[in-house]
C-alpha cells in the first residue's frame, strides 16, 4: 500500500518537528551540563556584604597621618613609613619622591644638610594636579600601605 501525498507531507512535518524538538532538548541539554561544570570560587566578602579593600573603599584604620611628622627623616626612614616611591626625580640640590594613588600624587622633598639627606617639604596633588592638602593624601598611602603589609 502506499502512502497519499496527503499522508507523506504529514509524516514529513512530524519528522521535522521531532527533528527541531530533538535538537532544541539537545541543546538544552548541552547547557544545562556546561553550567554544572563552571565553577567559581566563593567571594568571601559577599557574605559579609563588605566589599574588598580598595583605595576607595580602605577600612578605618588609625594612623598618624600629620604630613610635619615626615619634616627631618632621612631616606630609610621615610622608606620604612611609606615604603619605595613611585618615581624619584633629581632636581639639584633635591631629590623628590613620589608616591601616587589613584586620589592623589605625594611629593616629599629631601635636601642635603650636614647629617645627611632629610626631608624639608611635602606637598600633595589630586588626579588632576591641582595642589591639593597633603593630610588626606599622606592618610590614604599610609592606610593603603598597613593593608598591604597585613593582607
Amino acid at each position: 500500500m502506499t502512502a497519499g501525498p496527503k499522508a507523506l507531507q504529514n509524516k514529513r512535518l512530524t519528522l521535522r518537528r521531532d527533528g527541531c524538538l530533538r535538537t532544541a532538548v539537545a541543546g538544552l541539554l548541552v547547557a544545562a551540563l556546561l553550567t554544572a561544570c563552571e565553577t567559581t570560587a566563593p567571594d568571601p566578602t559577599a557574605e559579609a556584604g563588605a566589599r574588598p579593600p580598595t583605595e576607595a573603599a580602605l577600612p578605618e584604620v588609625e594612623v598618624d597621618d600629620n604630613p610635619e611628622r615626615l619634616i627631618g627623616l632621612g631616606p630609610t626612614g621615610l622608606s620604612v613609613l611609606l615604603g619605595q616611591p613611585a618615581l624619584i626625580r633629581r632636581e639639584p640640590p633635591a631629590r623628590i619622591w613620589q608616591y601616587r594613588s589613584s586620589a592623589c600624587v605625594f611629593d616629599v622633598v629631601l635636601y642635603e644638610e650636614a647629617d645627611g639627606e632629610r626631608v624639608t617639604y611635602v606637598e600633595a596633588r589630586d588626579s588632576l594636579g591641582n595642589r591639593t592638602a597633603p593630610r588626606p593624601c599622606l592618610n590614604s598611602l599610609l592606610r593603603a600601605r598597613l593593608i598591604g603589609a597585613s593582607g
